[in-house]
């Protein structure tokens, strides 16, 4: 099948462990662009998007190039991972016998203006069941439940299982997560922080040194996971149900995750076995302690939690279901 991908390329992001998957599965792939006007930077997208937003004329005109893009590459389907394509993009592809899905990786809160809703997709596919329920419940669309996955290829054990003894944060800093990472510094738990750098506003809420100043992708993200005593994942609070791909990631490295709780997250791995999950601080602070003291439960966890992502939970996995509806 020729695949043609909508969404922000980038190393070891969403959009690029779907095309090195498909592609592994033997499907040719092309990638169509962005549903995105992107400058470079937070403030460079940030511009992009309200123009976009503004000016609905550029709008149509710029998503017009991904359906021509679609048309000329004689695309057997599409899978978009953004879901502010516009609905008359998505319309235009659908009249051209194209099927097309979307495959959303963000919290409700990355929802925008919920256009996705009124596209006329083949399928759409979100991580958040309770999302699922209600818009299949209340509006009758083609959705379904889809968790995010890992990529064997990138996402796999390298180095010395918890040799580095200190608790991981690898992603964004947001302010919830920033004032998590206080309260634990402030009980004594060491901490290191890998991901873009802390917003200005909010650098005085933690020590500077908590901070490599990096992003790590690939094969370096792995290693970090792998060799941490464990992996701090606590959820966006816009996470209601689900669970992000930092969870999926870090199990295929064969890291200790710390994971905040979620309904999924038993249906997902062995909480007993696998996973370590927590409910609140105090929780987490013991379960933290428990790995930072014993490099050993740090190798069992890890180990038995990359045998079930590399079983379960690959890319492979889930874009076989995606392709399946739109055959």
């Amino acid at each position: 099948m020729h695949v043609g991908i909508i969404g922000p390329p980038g190393t070891d992001l969403f959009q690029d462990n779907i095309n090195d998957t498909l592609r592994r599965m033997g499907h040719r792939v092309s990638h169509l662009g962005s549903a995105r006007i992107g400058r470079g930077g937070r403030l460079g997208n940030r511009v992009g998007s309200l123009v976009l937003h503004a000016f609905p004329a550029t709008e149509d005109g710029f998503h017009r190039r991904l359906v021509r893009n679609a048309w000329t590459s004689e695309c057997d389907a599409v899978i978009s991972t953004d879901g502010n394509l516009s609905p008359a993009a998505v319309a235009v592809l659908r009249r051209q016998r194209i099927p097309v899905a979307l495959w959303f990786p963000d919290a409700v809160a990355g929802m925008g203006r919920q256009r996705m809703l009124a596209a006329p997709y083949t399928a759409l596919f979100f991580k958040d069941p309770l999302l699922v329920k209600r818009l299949r419940d209340t509006l009758g669309l083609p959705v379904s439940y889809l968790p995010e996955a890992c990529n064997p290829r990138w996402h796999r054990p390298l180095g010395e299982a918890g040799s580095v003894r200190k608790i991981a944060v690898v992603g964004n800093t947001y302010l919830s997560r920033l004032l998590l990472i206080r309260r634990l510094h402030e009980a004594g738990i060491p901490m290191v922080i890998y991901g873009a750098p802390t917003p200005r506003w909010a650098r005085d809420l933690l020590p500077a040194d908590l901070h490599v100043g990096r992003s790590v992708f690939a094969d370096d993200k792995s290693r970090v996971f792998r060799t941490a005593a464990g992996v701090l994942n606590n959820l966006h609070p816009a996470e209601m149900h689900g669970v992000n791909c930092r969870l999926f990631e870090a199990t295929a490295a064969g890291a200790a995750v710390l994971c905040e709780q979620r309904p999924v997250l038993a249906e997902l791995f062995d909480t007993e076995r696998e996973v370590v999950p927590f409910r609140d601080f105090a929780e987490l602070t013991d379960r933290a302690r428990a790995l930072l003291d014993d490099a050993a439960l740090t190798r069992t966890i890890g180990d038995a939690a990359n045998k079930r992502a590399h079983s379960e939970h690959t890319y492979e996995s889930r874009l076989t279901t995606i392709l399946e509806k739109l055959a």
